[in-house]
């Protein structure tokens, strides 16, 4: 596993859009926000022209331009660190225009969340290389900063290899006034498992679930190669999801188990679901998951449902779930 290296003090972190652009003035003055924080923090930033652009759709530019803009910040040797501006529905159409082969070559950090599973998954099981599921950028700038904010540059910057659970967690979207505005505490957070505490551990891997669905559906990734390099770890599959009901993630864990996406698990981590359509998504997960006899957890900071811990896929993660929360610690080796 390549892990890039880590942020230094003048070194720059890219923006750039993948999927949607920003537009919404309270969005954009959290993102000046952002950077006024990091280059505090002794960073500069560096922006590629998509990220305030969105056509009708919402997509920031055309597939093939953000896939050269995403180049221009991997092709920059200042740049060592590379966050999402936002989510979406059209990071797909960015695998046409690849070259795996210069994202193996030019390791760099990597983060976002949602719709960013598609190059952050792809990246770290087809090319080896360490991506992170955590804050797109705009979370930089809520002010003041959340633990999970100092925490995730931390780990970013080399300095951190551990973390705990939060105590409260929000319920969903709202809207802006002012664009700094931080996150609300508006119900606890609890780790939960069926089995009751939990220890378990292995290379972590996963994403939000209606992306990994279309990548099983459409046979658009194969992460197979990935599981059995790795299978004397053990594998860890987190997932989250925005918009996804009973009948959907039944199919999708049953077919993936069927095609083998999970062999040699010795674990599942379940973010808290953003829209899901039921009645238990705790039963659902589990009756489609019931021929592996190892941990399921639920109600992980992770995913749409802030705050998020930092979820690195590729490193040797080690889970440590008791009396609701949980400590999550990494091991960065080869």
């Amino acid at each position: 596993m390549k892990f890039p290296r880590f942020l230094s003090a003048g070194d720059a972190i890219g923006v750039t859009a993948p999927s949607f652009g920003v537009t919404d003035p309270t969005d954009i003055n959290r993102f000046r926000n952002a950077i006024r924080r990091l280059e505090e923090r002794g960073y500069r930033v560096i922006e590629t022209p998509d990220v305030y652009t969105a056509d009708e759709t919402g997509r920031s530019a055309p597939a093939d331009q953000r896939v050269r803009e995403l180049y221009s910040l991997l092709a920059d040797p200042s740049v060592a660190y590379i966050v999402s501006a936002k989510g979406g529905d059209y990071q797909h159409e960015m695998l046409l225009h690849m070259d795996w082969d210069l994202m193996s070559r030019s390791p760099k950090w990597i983060q976002g969340y949602s719709d960013n599973t598609v190059l952050l998954f792809k990246i770290t099981t087809e090319c080896d290389v360490a991506t992170i599921y955590g804050g797109n950028f705009g979370d930089y700038g809520m002010d003041p900063w959340h633990r999970s904010i100092t925490e995730n540059m931390e780990f970013v910057e080399g300095s951190r290899t551990s973390q705990t659970s939060f105590p409260f967690h929000e319920v969903g979207f709202a809207d802006r006034v002012t664009g700094l505005e931080g996150l609300r505490e508006e119900a606890p957070v609890e780790w939960v498992s069926p089995s009751g505490d939990v220890r378990f551990s292995g290379r972590l891997i996963g994403g939000c679930m209606d992306v990994l669905e279309w990548f099983h559906r459409k046979a658009t990734a194969d992460p197979r190669g990935f599981i059995r390099k790795y299978a004397d770890d053990g594998i860890v599959w987190y997932m989250e999801t925005y918009d996804m009901d009973e009948s959907r993630i039944s199919r999708m864990l049953n077919g993936m188990s069927d095609d083998g996406w999970f062999e040699n698990v010795t674990g599942f981590v379940f973010g808290r679901p953003l829209f899901f359509k039921g009645e238990d998504y705790i039963g659902t997960v589990c009756d489609a998951l019931s021929g592996f006899d190892v941990p399921k957890v639920f109600g992980a900071d992770v995913g749409h449902k802030a705050p998020r811990m930092t979820f690195i896929n590729g490193a040797v993660a080690d889970f440590d779930v008791h009396g609701g929360s949980c400590e999550l610690t990494y091991a960065f080796d080869s």
